[in-house]
């Protein structure tokens, strides 16, 4: 069956000399910390810009993919093993990152369009280059130089100084954020874990010893006394993406932040300033701010159901995750977007929270990214800016990676 990501047309081949840009740039992307990591993504950014600057196009399909890049059989069902369609959505969330990293700027740009398997690459514009001014007399001259540094003057204020009609819908809803006085508090919660009391044990449990009773020996049974618990120690990893993502974007924004768990966050710290908080069910500040909105989580721990309520209709029920506990295995997970002014401290709020660690992180991503936020500021009034809204998302979740949040529903008020 043919996919929407194998219908695209070719594309001329850059010259060779932006060619080799691309390569150079290929090679930094590769040996960067987000991708050093994953030989899979890698492997599969390699041959996507390399298939895509020599126009062999025709090869970039996910079957061929899989058989070429991850060695599977050539008659592999696709719809039973995504491995490419997984490992494609995790180069474009590895390559937003890092161009979202400062001291990632380059002349030369690969990006990956979402549904598609060909690269895409940009090129910044040429520099102007300065024309010699024929000799003329000293008064002319001094014209000349006047009129070329008030227009360069002209060009760096409009360049520094971006009027508003060039600022995303992703600026104005930090705007109030930006604007408070003082640092940003990002409030992050914290995963209740047990831990092994010997030290033995957890090693063992991590694969750096043996077994004391040896790699062929039955576990032994686990005990309440061989654990403690610590309920001050874990943040989950996705919870962490998040929180690199906004503060990643608070600095670009040159913006102070200071990050503080949820355990350690009290009353007096969110009236003085303006916070993020991530996270929902593992942060009470999450629960507490969000509980009296139009969309807010509910937890029903006898049946095990996780769900977004909407207020103004409690019959919806499709927002629900069910059995989720304990492995997250899920095909699908919820998240709300809320940018707020805190009656309760006078200072505004975002929150970035899905019912599970993907649901978080795809709100994370939502709220750092201008097209991703484009397509929810198209359903608001004009005078959103200076409103509260509440955003209900719906994120994909393949081989437990987090794909494109979805806009579900929007409420402003």
């Amino acid at each position: 069956m043919s996919r929407k990501a194998e219908l695209q047309a070719p594309k001329p081949c850059p010259p060779p000399d932006k060619a080799e840009d691309i390569r150079v740039e290929l090679e930094r992307i590769l040996a960067s910390a987000l991708f050093r990591g994953s030989h899979r993504c890698q492997s599969l950014l390699r041959r996507i810009t390399e298939q895509t600057l020599t126009g062999h196009t025709d090869s970039l399909k996910e079957r061929i993919l899989g058989i070429d890049v991850f060695g599977r059989p050539a008659d592999y069902d696709t719809s039973q093993d995504p491995v490419v369609r997984a490992s494609a959505a995790e180069v474009r969330k590895k390559l937003a990152q890092y161009y979202q990293e400062p001291g990632h700027e380059s002349n030369a740009r690969i990006e990956l369009p979402s549904g598609s398997y060909i690269a895409e690459f940009h090129f910044a514009p040429p520099r102007a280059i300065a024309l010699a001014v024929p000799t003329r007399p000293r008064r002319r001259h001094v014209l000349v130089a006047g009129t070329v540094v008030a227009a360069g003057l002209l060009i760096l204020a409009f360049t520094l100084t971006p009027p508003s009609w060039r600022r995303s819908d992703l600026d104005r809803l930090w705007d109030p954020v930006l604007k408070s006085p003082g640092p940003v508090l990002v409030c992050v919660g914290l995963q209740a874990a047990y831990n092994p009391r010997s030290v033995q044990a957890q090693d063992a449990i991590e694969g750096i010893v043996p077994p004391p009773s040896g790699p062929q020996a039955p576990p032994h049974p686990i005990r309440e006394d061989d654990l403690i618990l610590l309920r001050d120690r874990y943040v989950a990893l996705d919870d962490a993406v998040c929180l690199v993502r906004l503060t990643s974007l608070l600095e670009r924004y040159r913006k102070p932040y200071r990050i503080r768990a949820e355990r350690f966050t009290s009353f007096a710290d969110l009236r003085d300033t303006a916070a993020v908080l991530i996270g929902a069910f593992d942060n009470l500040w999450t629960l507490r701010t969000a509980g009296q909105l139009r969309f807010t989580f509910r937890k029903d721990s006898e049946h095990g159901t996780d769900m977004v309520q909407d207020r103004q209709h409690p019959e919806n029920t499709e927002w629900m995750l069910m059995n989720s506990w304990p492995n997250w295995d899920i095909p699908i997970d919820y998240a709300i977007v809320s940018r707020i002014l805190d009656p309760a401290t006078d200072r505004p709020v975002i929150i970035a929270a899905g019912l599970t660690q993907y649901g978080t992180i795809g709100a994370g991503e939502f709220l750092s990214n201008p097209e991703y936020f484009m397509e929810a500021a198209r359903e608001f009034p004009k005078d959103w800016q200076k409103k509260n809204l509440q955003i209900v998302l719906r994120v994909p979740v393949v081989n437990r990676i987090s794909g494109r949040p979805r806009v579900l529903a929007t409420h402003v008020w």
